[in-house]
């Protein structure tokens, strides 16, 4: 019966439905996410972030530290426009000191030409020229130098090999891997030197060829002008067969001695009127008598066997004197 009973107070009842409405009013407009209601560490950016959830349920997200970001943004942005404004200074430095705009200061690029000027003396390693082409200006003459080492010009074919080329240096100058090489005049075209042709003729306008060494078969000149070898030092005239010379007029002179030597055969001196020699530079030999008067002026020619040396030794009046009446000892031999 007791429990059958139950009391009822009008007054609960009534504070009752206002909790109840209140509580859905406020679960309608915010409510804290479930699983996320407390605050919580970041762990991968070690912010303290608080999560809301706004009445549509989308997640709002409010960092702590925003005044911080963008101070570091605004530190970075600073940074690089001092980085640019010291670049750009340096640059403009780089371009005082290496006086550049269409060159530099020993160079200078020329585009309408395709070409580049040097101006003075430029050291270079390897050159790599497409056309092939080096060359100065017409009124200016190119000089290409090494020291101690050579210059070489290859020619690079299509399968990349460099047989071709040309090699200059203190021994000479050498053509290797061509069919035929040409000298031309830059002004006229003409070509001055050619391997196709048979024969060599110096230009007009060109008096002297100047060479360390010249192999050929034979050396002429026109009939009415001179034939002139000249050295400063020595001067050597050889050929495999032998050497024959012929001229009107033969003339060899030397500050010392002229060697005329033949190795397997003979050496012939053959002139129409005779053969001449000057025997005012030859050395006088001294005589066994020291004694002897030869103030006369007469001499008589000698040679010495084998080295073929000519000297003369004085003739007294009334004597008789030959080649072995000389003095061949120390420094009065003749021969040496």
């Amino acid at each position: 019966m007791l429990a059958s009973l139950r009391g009822v107070s009008p007054l609960s009842d009534a504070m009752s439905e206002s909790t109840l409405e209140r509580n859905h009013a406020e679960k309608a407009l915010i409510t804290k996410t479930p699983t996320h209601s407390q605050v919580f560490l970041n762990k991968s950016t070690g912010k303290g972030v608080k999560n809301y959830s706004d009445k549509n349920g989308n997640n709002v997200i409010k960092s702590m530290q925003a005044g911080r970001k963008t101070f570091a943004f605004w530190t970075l942005v600073c940074l690089l426009f001092v980085l640019a404004i010291g670049n750009l200074i340096l640059t403009f430095t780089i371009l005082a000191v290496l006086r550049l705009g269409q060159g530099m200061e020993s160079m200078e690029f020329l585009p309408e030409h395709n070409a580049i000027k040097f101006f003075g003396e430029s050291d270079l390693d390897h050159i790599y020229k497409r056309d092939g082409l080096i060359e100065s200006f017409r009124d200016t003459p190119m000089s290409i130098t090494s020291e101690n080492g050579s210059v070489i010009f290859n020619l690079q074919t299509r399968l990349s090999r460099s047989d071709a080329k040309l090699v200059v240096n203190t021994s000479g100058v050498f053509v290797r891997g061509v069919n035929s090489m040409e000298l031309r005049d830059p002004d006229s075209g003409e070509v001055v030197f050619s391997t196709n042709a048979p024969e060599m003729k110096l230009p007009d306008g060109v008096n002297n060829l100047v060479a360390k060494q010249i192999s050929t078969k034979r050396i002429s000149s026109p009939i009415d002008e001179d034939l002139v070898i000249r050295s400063e030092t020595t001067a050597h005239l050889r050929g495999a067969e032998g050497t024959h010379m012929d001229t009107k007029e033969l003339f060899w002179s030397a500050d010392q001695d002229i060697y005329l030597k033949s190795i397997n055969g003979s050496v012939v001196l053959s002139g129409k009127e005779g053969v001449y020699v000057d025997v005012r530079y030859l050395p006088i030999a001294m005589p066994l008598n020291n004694s002897e008067n030869f103030g006369t002026g007469q001499f008589k020619v000698c040679v010495c066997m084998p080295q073929g040396k000519l000297f003369r030794i004085a003739v007294p009046t009334g004597q008789k004197v030959t080649c072995s009446h000389v003095n061949m000892t120390g420094d009065l031999n003749p021969c040496l």
